[in-house]
């Protein structure tokens, strides 16, 4: 090998997107919270290389959202963890190519 990676850099650098998968029953001052708790645990792994989509569904509509440019992440355990615990594992995934 000519070059080691670590797993974030693997991850970052074969990674299609983070995609996050949510449920529309947070609404209110339970959306604007659960915004502010997704900012807070995406912002110490900003900047990085993979993209973050959401995938939004509620009882009358389902939609994908993609993150811009400066909300891409480094995909480091910490942060898989913290999102796994948050969302459920389920509903976090790394998709490749």
């Amino acid at each position: 090998a000519d070059h080691l990676l670590t797993l974030a850099d693997a991850r970052g650098r074969f990674a299609r997107h983070l995609r996050l998968s949510l449920n529309g029953h947070a609404s209110g001052a339970n959306a604007r919270l659960a915004v502010q708790r997704l900012r807070t645990l995406l912002e110490p792994y900003t900047p990085g290389t993979c993209p973050v989509r959401i995938s939004y569904r509620n009882g009358e509509a389902v939609c994908e959202l993609l993150f811009g440019e400066a909300s891409r992440v480094r995909l480091e355990d910490d942060l898989l963890k913290a999102l796994s615990d948050w969302l459920s594992s389920d509903n976090v995934s790394v998709d490749y190519p």
